[in-house]
């Protein structure tokens, strides 16, 4: 097989990332979808595994047989909610510095990530009032002065749900699991997200 032009091999990382961070926001709205009706019919852990092991296959969770009807997800099928998409494809992207680091193999260069920072901003990006505390600017700071990478957590996602939310915001069992499920999501999808990065990085 010819191998990918810079070109080509820079833009199939910046689907992957844009494709994952679309896997990552159905991820959560089928964990909210199962805590309805079907919580005790359908495993959590099989929307865990379904999509790591389908990581850009953001609509691999239609084989769970469910219908994502928006009237039975609420205020997670309205428009305002999709922001948090946008959110999520941000937070992926500023870490393309660190992603850079852990390619060793690679001799991709810095201008080369901005490319694919840039190509990902132009698929759509949001960070309302700075809710993601960092950026592409502080990590790549952050890796010139050799400091460990962040943990990439979900403080954004609770602070975008109290903020910004409605329903969500409510304290009660639904809401409740679905952000326990969030806290375990993000970590576990950025760490296989990762992996496919650096595995691109490493082909150039």
């Amino acid at each position: 097989m010819k191998p990918l032009s810079l070109d080509d091999s820079l833009r199939k990382i910046a689907d992957t990332i844009d494709l994952a961070s679309e896997s990552l926001f159905n991820a959560i709205k089928y964990c909210y979808l199962v805590s309805e009706t079907d919580f005790y019919n359908v495993n959590v852990k099989d929307i865990f595994k379904m999509g790591l092991n389908n990581l850009t296959n953001p609509d691999c969770f239609a084989n769970l047989g469910l219908n994502l009807d928006e009237s039975r997800i609420g205020e997670m099928g309205t428009e305002h909610f999709k922001e948090i998409l946008s959110i999520i494809r941000y937070s992926f992207a500023i870490r393309l510095p660190f992603i850079k680091r852990y390619a060793t193999e690679s001799s991709i260069k810095d201008n080369h990530i901005k490319l694919v920072y840039d190509a990902l901003e132009k698929y759509g990006f949001l960070n309302p009032d700075g809710i993601v505390e960092e950026s592409f600017k502080s990590m790549s700071w952050m890796v010139r002065t050799k400091k460990n990478e962040p943990p990439f957590e979900t403080e954004w996602f609770r602070r975008w749900i109290y903020t910004y939310g409605h329903d969500l915001a409510a304290i009660n069992n639904r809401n409740m699991f679905m952000l326990g499920c969030v806290e375990a999501l993000f970590p576990l999808y950025y760490a296989s997200l990762q992996d496919m990065v650096v595995n691109e990085m490493n082909k150039i």
